[in-house]
């Protein structure tokens, strides 16, 4: 597998996907050799080199590099990509194939990595499938670049994998690409008991939600909405877990609509620190001005609470009238409904029923099991091209 990185504490969200389904294929008895490549500018980097570790049965190669930035202010980002990061992953590939055997599959996750990908592949003669997540391809423009790396990448796929339905019609109408649909999966930790603990008629219903602080994940958005909701302060709590370029925005937003006794800015947490918020909450909520197939809404369904979300992306092949409300894209007053409506009628929705559909559809095994059928069918028509 081919990804971004590895989660790390003061990066947890990073490689997270990655490592979600490369545990969940290990579980299942299948040998999993993470690799990638760490040319961020970011503090808290590791060393610089090769970094090697086992984890939950599955073998991780991280190589941190010069910041990439460096190189594309002098080369050029095209230069830089084509001279100096292939030669990265194509050199760190050679070396893992050397320890480990030649692999039956390559899985490569986002556009950035498979383009390298397509450069191993075809100096190894292994199949290729790539996995989709960005929203950035359900936007009208893409940048040159962009453009130019994902063409080459989605091309150069025996299996393409989108992570929504209408992820893959955008590919489709865009790239001409045929693409396979396998959705997120939801982690490990999140898997519940199944026996929520239930609300006391006393307490305040308790929103969370866990993104980035980006304009994108539109929180801005729903707390003018709580605001426009006008609901009792004893009543509710919205605790927000991220962190982000939005702080500041969020922040005066709410002292501007008087919320600071009940939105609160919880900061950047990991997994664990999640699964122990979610379980003390009561409704989930994202009101995402563009998303794919959102991870963070499959935990809080695994975790038995109903969503509010937008409807952009995938939304409404997880979401409906059973374990949650979709709204507009930047209705206010349609997400101050939807939450005035959980508020009064949270006892209606069946927790139980909500983890059971959850892990039916989106857990680490269910998924897993479908990503190893897409590998058996490029694998398959591999062997009967030699």
């Amino acid at each position: 597998m081919i990804a971004r990185g590895v989660p790390s504490p003061h990066h947890p969200q990073w490689g997270c996907f990655e490592k979600d389904q490369a545990e969940a294929l290990a579980r299942l008895g299948h040998k999993v050799v993470v690799m990638s490549i760490d040319a961020r500018f970011a503090r808290h980097r590791s060393s610089l080199g090769l970094h090697h570790f086992s984890r939950n049965g599955v073998e991780y190669y991280n190589k941190t590099v010069l910041p990439a930035q460096l190189f594309s202010r002098i080369l050029g980002r095209e230069k830089y990509c084509t001279i100096i990061k292939r030669k990265y992953y194509t050199d760190l590939a050679a070396k893992i194939i050397a320890l480990h055997g030649k692999p039956d599959i390559i899985y490569s996750q986002f556009f950035t990595n498979s383009a390298f990908a397509v450069d191993i592949k075809g100096s190894a003669g292994i199949p290729l499938v790539s996995i989709e997540h960005l929203a950035r391809f359900n936007e009208v423009k893409l940048n040159p670049f962009d453009e130019k790396w994902a063409r080459k990448a989605f091309d150069g796929s025996d299996i393409l994998i989108a992570v929504a339905g209408t992820l893959a019609a955008n590919l489709k109408k865009r790239f001409d690409k045929d693409c396979v649909v396998v959705h997120n999966m939801y982690g490990k930790e999140f898997d519940h008991p199944g026996n929520p603990h239930p609300k006391s008629p006393t307490e305040p219903l308790v929103f969370v939600s866990t993104a980035s602080l980006l304009y994108r994940k539109g929180f801005d958005a729903i707390i003018k909405a709580f605001a426009l909701a006008k609901l009792p302060p004893e009543k509710w709590i919205f605790n927000i877990i991220g962190w982000g370029e939005e702080k500041e925005n969020l922040e005066r937003l709410i002292q501007e609509n008087n919320l600071a006794q009940n939105v609160f800015l919880l900061g950047k947490m990991d997994k664990p620190a999640i699964v122990k918020e979610l379980a003390k909450s009561h409704v989930f909520a994202l009101p995402s001005r563009n998303e794919n197939f959102s991870v963070a809404v499959l935990e809080g369904l695994a975790m038995g609470l109903p969503v509010i979300a937008t409807e952009c992306g995938g939304i409404r092949e997880c979401i409906n009238k059973q374990n949650g409300i979709i709204t507009p894209v930047d209705d206010i007053q349609a997400m101050a409904d939807a939450i005035t409506h959980m508020v009064d009628n949270y006892d209606q929705y069946d927790r139980k029923a909500i983890i059971r559909d959850c892990k039916e559809r989106f857990s680490p095994e269910s998924i897993a099991q479908k990503l190893i059928e897409v590998f058996e069918t490029a694998i398959n028509a591999n062997n009967r091209s030699l």
